[in-house]
């Protein structure tokens, strides 16, 4: 790959900040977040075949190995550039849905939106494979911390204002499908101007050695034989899994909680909240300490979000500000754990060589792992929905079902995670410690 100059690079940051921020808008309005989830709630689409659809955006991941060849000799940036572009038409056309379901029924219209997804989730999966090894190109390993930071602060700033955007939207239309048209609309303006601004970054030019691209397999599963790779990813996918069992969490705080749908959107913003106030702080420990100790910290802490919505039910007092508590701790630590894993893929997995390789089974394992969570959990909801268990006051219903399994999932993940090599010597326990003194000086 060419080696760039620091002004080039400084300057592809700035337009990759504006960019991200912008995509960020885009996801929030359209597919990603509470808005898309309340939308096929407001179809009337069973829990079991929402968890399908929403399955359809990682699971397309699992191709990305396969692709890195053509990749490489495309142009990391061509391909992200062409894929996001396209990506933000497909979406558009959701707005033809309502007239699709009102001339041709409900069966037409789920199934222009699968297909829809399905397309979307492709494309997006072919052009994050190029922008992880473009992105190892344009952000420095020294600044990597700090400047995911930042540029996560930034998108959370935008997207805070998005969600009250989207909340009033919700609240004056009174949540109809006209709502989410008009936030859909939106939020596809917004990602054609995210696509723009990358066109200003600079690297992910094409790798020609005369030779076509061809698939090698023993190229694609060269990776598999490092261990401390393997390691990193069976803590990731654990993490990971749990973690995507909330994606349900819109429809418990509405069914469970009785918040209504304007609420459960503006749920979201205690999530940014918590990532905005904490952005800064993890990217800083993770470029001084490593990535390991920052994903186990934050793992620690993020415990408390399952096990607070185990406990949590509709008579608890100051129910939704409780929740806007435990919706903030998820931000906060969600955020921790993508700049350490980030930082730790990066700096300390990846090797000098093949690093599209590493990348994008990285990318494909996510995607197996994020979508079968996302299968299983609606499969959950249909099996339990009629279980209901009560200890003390934890509730042990289809819900409490999910909760419990990120519980067991996160802590495995913590285990795992002490046995992948620490991209910086400085070791977790010694770490951890000295932040609870820190702590409790305080």
């Amino acid at each position: 790959m060419a080696e760039l100059n620091n002004r080039e690079i400084i300057k592809g940051l700035y337009w990759y900040c504006a960019s991200n921020a912008f995509n960020t808008i885009f996801c929030l309005l359209t597919v990603f977040g509470s808005v898309f989830l309340l939308f096929m709630g407001e179809l009337g689409i069973p829990k079991q075949l929402i968890g399908a659809i929403l399955s359809l955006f990682p699971f397309c991941g699992i191709i990305a190995p396969f692709l890195s060849s053509y990749i490489e000799y495309i142009g990391s940036k061509r391909t992200y550039l062409i894929c996001f572009g396209s990506r933000k038409i497909i979406i558009a056309s959701l707005l033809s849905l309502p007239w699709i379901i009102n001339h041709y029924g409900n069966r037409a219209g789920l199934a222009y939106l699968m297909v829809t997804i399905s397309i979307f989730a492709l494309l997006r999966a072919i052009g994050e494979t190029g922008f992880y090894s473009w992105s190892k190109e344009f952000v420095p390993d020294n600044l990597r911390g700090r400047y995911s930071a930042l540029n996560l602060t930034l998108s959370n700033i935008t997207g805070f204002v998005a969600i009250f955007f989207a909340s009033y939207v919700i609240r004056v239309t009174g949540g109809k499908i006209d709502s989410y048209m008009l936030l859909i609309g939106t939020g596809c303006i917004f990602g054609v101007l995210s696509v723009y601004f990358m066109t200003f970054v600079t690297g992910g030019e094409p790798l020609r050695n005369g030779k076509k691209p061809r698939i090698i397999l023993t190229q694609v599963i060269e990776p598999l034989r490092d261990k401390n790779f393997l390691y990193f990813l069976a803590a990731v996918g654990l993490a990971l899994f749990g973690a995507s069992m909330m994606i349900f969490l819109p429809l418990f705080a509405r069914e469970k909680l009785g918040f209504y749908p304007g609420n459960v959107v503006l749920l979201d913003n205690a999530t940014l909240l918590g990532s905005i106030i904490m952005g800064f702080i993890w990217g800083y420990l993770g470029d001084k300490f490593g990535g390991r100790p920052v994903v186990i910290l934050s793992l620690c802490i993020y415990i408390f979000v399952p096990a607070g919505f185990l406990l949590l039910s509709r008579s608890y007092p100051s129910v939704f500000a409780f929740s806007m508590l435990l919706y903030g701790i998820s931000g906060a630590t969600l955020l921790g754990r993508a700049i350490g894993d980030t930082r730790f893929l990066y700096v300390g997995i990846l090797k000098d060589v093949n690093v599209i390789y590493y990348t994008s089974i990285f990318y494909g394992w996510i995607g197996f792992v994020d979508g079968s969570a996302r299968i299983t959990s609606g499969y959950i909801l249909n099996v339990f929905s009629d279980v209901n268990i009560q200890i003390g006051r934890m509730t042990i219903d289809s819900y409490g079902m999910l909760f419990l399994i990120n519980l067991f999932c996160q802590i495995s993940a913590i285990l795992i995670y002490r046995k992948v090599k620490p991209d910086r010597q400085v070791k977790t326990r010694t770490f951890l410690v000295m932040m609870a003194r820190r702590i409790f000086n305080w």
